[in-house]
């Protein structure tokens, strides 16, 4: 028997301001998955200021656009075999008419964010899984100073597994990892790691074994090849929340592209260029969220998936009603 109480002096702690919310939040809530839905929803809201301060940009950049086309495209016609010119032209034009900066606002404001929430998902990650860590030890190093011995089914029982819907364990991602983390993972950094380093109980041998294994034995499918295809009943989640980020990320992504207007400069041929790689860049997002999505906690997809289904419902809401309006104001000018 081992003892670790000396080691495990005090719980840890969160000091993640994003982290501190969420385990504030579910404090009072006591189920992660709602935490996370709520946490998503006020975060949305309280942003959507600045949200709704873009969409009317981009939706004002647009109709600076429309009205600049027609002397664009004489522009074009009259310098057509003169690019250099051509530009310096339509950028005379177009001085103080079209603002790069928000054209781009959108993009590099959602990037911020979405780095941001993942260090504040992270660090309650790893700080949850330590408690779990530490909880156990504790009741180990009781055990110990009371003579008792604890049997692997009643450490097994120590590890408290947050289970949400489909998904077993949802501070582990939603795909055929393990339910309870190895030891590799909660040690580990980098992409969908834990990063749980504990410097002051590494050194003592089989501690994560110890206490972890017999509730890694009992959840976790098996190793190897075979047992990857054979105990998918064993896997803590079937990437549902994955799939269903890309899908939210690219129907929001496709509401923001119609608000968002293409560069005017250069030949046509330029133009339809500068719009492929701008249409390459935006659905790169999508991409990023559902690789983030599938390798990190499945807490933090929940939180990716409603992100971008707030985002959608909220992006198609603005282009009906604006629409709607541009129909009105349409239909009073011809009348």
């Amino acid at each position: 028997m081992m003892n670790f109480l000396p080691a495990l002096a005090a719980a840890p702690e969160h000091t993640n301001l994003i982290a501190q919310f969420i385990d504030l939040l579910n404090t009072n809530i006591g189920s992660i998955g709602v935490t996370v839905i709520v946490f998503t929803l006020i975060f949305k809201f309280a942003l959507m200021p600045l949200d709704l301060w873009q969409k009317f940009s981009s939706r004002k950049q647009n109709k600076k656009m429309a009205a600049l086309k027609p002397q664009l495209a004489k522009l074009e016609q009259q310098y057509a075999n003169k690019p250099d010119i051509l530009k310096q032209k339509q950028a005379e034009l177009s001085r103080g008419q079209m603002g790069m900066i928000g054209m781009c606002l959108p993009m590099i404001v959602t990037m911020i964010v979405f780095f941001v929430v993942l260090g504040g998902f992270n660090d309650y990650i790893r700080v949850e899984n330590e408690r779990i860590v530490y909880t156990i030890a504790e009741a180990y190093n009781t055990a110990i100073a009371n003579g008792e011995v604890l049997t692997s089914a009643a450490i097994a029982e120590l590890y408290h597994v947050e289970s949400f819907l489909w998904i077993e364990n949802i501070f582990m991602p939603d795909n055929w990892s393990a339910v309870i983390p190895t030891i590799d993972q909660y040690l580990g950094a980098g992409m969908g790691a834990i990063d749980g380093f504990r410097p002051d109980i590494a050194n003592i041998p089989n501690w994560y074994e110890t206490l972890i294994g017999p509730a890694a034995d009992s959840l976790n499918r098996g190793s190897g090849f075979t047992a990857f295809f054979t105990d998918i009943g064993k896997w803590n989640g079937y990437m549902v929340l994955p799939i269903l980020s890309v899908i939210t990320s690219v129907f929001s992504t496709k509401l923001m592209s119609s608000m968002t207007p293409a560069s005017p400069m250069g030949t046509t041929a330029q133009q339809e260029k500068s719009k492929k790689t701008q249409k390459i860049m935006m659905y790169m997002m999508p991409v990023m969220f559902g690789v983030f999505s599938l390798f990190y906690s499945s807490a933090f997809a929940l939180y990716v998936f409603t992100s971008g289904l707030f985002s959608s419902v909220l992006g198609l809401a603005f282009n009906l009603i604006t629409k709607s309006i541009d129909k009105k104001k349409a239909a009073q000018l011809n009348a």
